[in-house]
C-alpha cells in the first residue's frame, strides 16, 4: 500500500492528511493558539504529594496543574518501565525494561521541591497533562534518555539479526550516564546514521541543560517540534511515497529538516503552487465534513450512527433503505461487512480511542459471526494504533479498545451546542473563523482584488474583532490585501460571505 501526505499551511494553522487509496485516512490539526504540549519539557514545582494513589500533582505554570504517577519518577536505581518506554519512544514499545518496584511517592518527592518533568499526554477533556520525570528527546532513529543507563529496541522490529545489530550499535555509541532506544525506522540505517542522530540529540540536551539553569520555576525550557516537522519525524515511513506542501516556507523548512535528518526523505517532497486549496483537490474537507457528522451513510443504503460519550464510543450499525438481499440474515451479514469498513475508516479519520462497543445487526449464522470479525481484524491492520477486539456476544454487540493517542476530530473541532441542551454539536466560534480564514485565503489567490469583505453574524465579527485580531492581521499581512468586517444579522452564525472589492 501507498500513501501521500498533504501539508496545509496557514498563518494560524496547519492541516496534515494522510491519503490512501485516495481517501483522506487520518488527519492531524494544530491551531498556533492551540499547540499541544506532549514532548514538552518544564522546571515545575510539586504542590501535593498523594500517598493514596501513589501520585503528585505538580504547577508548570498552566491553568491545570500537571498529573505525575510514581511510576513516572526517575529514581537513582531505576530505569523506566515499559509502559513509559512506549511514551518516550512515540508508541515504539520497548522490550529490554526491566520491571522495578515502585517506591513509596512521598520518599520520591516532596511538596514544594523543583523538578524538572516532561509532558508525555496532553490534557484531554478536564484532566491536566500527564508527566514524567523519566526525560527522553525523541529523534529521526533514536530516542535519548538522559540520566538513564539503559539500552532498548522497538518490539515492532522485525529479524533476530537485524535487532541484535542494531542494539549492538546503540551500545557502542551509547554516551555514559545516558540510555538509547532504538526506533523501529531505524531498521537498515547504518551506525553513521545513527551517530549524526545521536550528536543532535546530545547538543539539544546540552541546550536545555544550560537554560534549566537560568530558568525561572513553572516556565518551559524545551518546546517540541511544530506539527509537520513532528510528523516528518514519526510518521514518515516507507508507504508514504510523496508530501504535498501548499506554503513555499514551510516546503523550505521541511527539505532543511530532511536534507539534515531524513536525506532519503527530500525527494519526496514537492511544493503545491496550485489556487485552489489542496484540500479541496483530494476531497479531505469533504470528509472531514462527513467525519464531523453523528450519522454516516453506506452506499448500500444502510448507516452507522456515531457517537462519543465520556465512557466510550457507541457504534451503531443499521440496514436502512437496503432490502435487496434474499433474507434478513444476508441483509444483516452484507451491511455488517460493509458497515466494518466504514467503521475503521472513521475510527482513524476521528481518531477514536478508548473503549469502542459496536452493535452490528443480529446474525443467526456463527459462520456469518466469524467471517465479520475476520474482516474486522483484516481492515484494523492498517491502523498503525494498537486496537484489541473482543468476541461478537449474542446480541451482536463487540467491545474494542483502541489506544488513545491525542484528542478526537470531534473534540477538537466541535463545542457543545448551547441552541440543543448539550445534546448535540456544532462549530465552535474559532472553527468558522478558520474556515472563513481559509475561505478568503481561496478567494484572494483565486480572484484578483485590492481589498476584501467578510460579512457574517455581529456574534462572529465579535469574535473576528476580539480573540481572533490578531489573526485578521497576520492574514493582511500574510495576503497584502486589506480585509473589512460587516456585520448582518440576518445570517446564522455558521454562515458567512466574503466579497471581492
Amino acid at each position: 500500500m501507498t500513501a501521500e501526505l498533504l501539508v496545509n499551511v496557514s498563518p494560524f494553522e496547519t492541516r496534515i492528511a494522510r491519503i490512501e487509496n485516495g481517501l483522506a485516512e487520518e488527519v492531524y490539526i494544530e491551531r498556533e493558539s492551540e499547540r499541544g504540549l506532549k514532548g514538552n519539557i518544564y522546571k515545575g514545582r510539586v504542590q501535593r504529594v498523594l500517598p493514596g494513589i501513589q501520585a503528585a500533582f505538580v504547577d508548570i505554570g498552566l491553568g491545570k496543574s500537571g498529573f505525575l504517577y510514581a511510576g513516572d519518577i526517575a529514581a537513582p536505581e531505576s530505569g523506566p518501565l515499559d509502559e513509559d518506554i512506549e511514551e518516550h519512544a512515540q508508541s515504539d514499545d520497548d522490550e529490554n525494561s526491566k520491571q522495578h518496584i515502585i517506591p513509596p511517592i512521598n520518599t520520591l518527592v516532596r511538596e514544594g521541591q523543583e523538578i524538572l518533568v516532561q509532558v508525555s499526554k496532553d490534557p484531554i477533556a478536564s484532566k491536566g497533562p500527564r508527566l514524567t520525570s523519566l526525560l527522553s528527546l525523541a529523534g529521526r532513529y533514536l530516542v535519548y534518555l538522559p540520566d538513564i543507563q539503559h539500552v532498548g529496541i522497538a518490539r515492532r522490529m522485525e529479524g533476530d539479526e537485524e535487532r541484535e545489530r542494531l542494539l549492538n550499535i546503540a551500545e557502542l555509541i551509547r554516551p555514559e550516564n545516558a540510555g538509547l532506544i532504538v526506533r523501529t525506522v531505524a531498521e537498515g540505517h547504518s551506525q553513521e546514521e545513527l551517530q549524526a542522530d545521536l550528536d543532535f540529540l546530545v547538543r539539544l540536551w546540552g541546550d536545555i541543560e544550560k537554560r534549566c539553569e537560568s530558568a525561572d520555576v513553572c516556565t518551559a525550557v524545551h518546546t517540541e517540534l511544530n506539527l509537520y516537522l513532528r510528523v516528518m519525524r514519526d510518521y514518515v515511513d516507507d508507504e508514504v511515497r510523496k508530501i504535498h506542501i501548499d506554503s513555499r516556507e514551510t516546503y523550505q523548512s521541511m527539505k532543511t529538516f530532511a536534507r539534515q535528518f531524513m536525506p532519503e526523505v527530500a525527494e519526496r517532497l514537492f511544493y503545491y503552487p496550485g489556487e485552489r486549496p489542496i484540500f479541496d483537490v483530494y476531497g479531505v474537507e469533504e470528509e472531514l465534513n462527513r467525519a464531523l457528522q453523528r450519522k454516516v451513510s453506506l452506499k448500500s443504503g444502510g448507516h452507522i450512527v456515531i457517537d462519543q460519550t465520556e465512557a466510550l464510543i457507541a457504534i451503531d450499525v443499521n440496514s436502512g433503505s437496503f432490502v435487496r438481499s434474499r433474507s434478513m440474515e444476508e441483509t444483516g451479514f452484507k451491511t455488517n461487512l460493509e458497515a466494518v469498513h466504514e467503521l475503521v475508516h472513521q475510527l482513524r479519520l476521528r481518531n477514536l480511542g478508548g473503549i469502542i462497543v459496536v452493535d452490528f445487526i443480529d446474525m443467526q449464522e456463527e459462520e456469518n459471526k466469524t467471517r465479520l470479525l475476520e474482516v474486522l481484524e483484516e481492515s484494523l491492520k492498517r491502523d498503525k494504533t494498537k486496537t484489541h477486539v473482543a468476541q461478537l456476544s449474542s446480541l451482536g454487540l463487540v467491545e474494542m479498545t483502541r489506544k488513545r493517542t491525542r484528542e478526537s476530530l470531534g473534540r477538537t473541532l466541535l463545542d457543545s451546542c448551547h441552541r440543543c441542551e448539550g445534546t448535540g454539536y456544532t462549530k465552535s466560534p474559532t472553527t468558522i473563523c478558520y474556515q472563513l480564514f481559509r475561505e478568503v485565503v481561496a478567494e484572494a489567490r483565486a480572484y484578483p482584488c485590492e481589498k476584501l469583505m467578510v460579512i457574517a453574524h455581529p456574534k462572529l465579527i465579535d469574535v473576528l474583532l476580539g480573540e481572533e485580531s490578531a489573526q485578521i492581521a497576520r492574514l493582511e499581512t500574510f495576503l497584502g490585501k486589506q480585509i473589512a468586517l460587516k456585520s448582518d444579522a440576518q445570517l446564522e452564525p455558521e454562515h458567512f460571505e466574503v466579497a471581492l472589492l
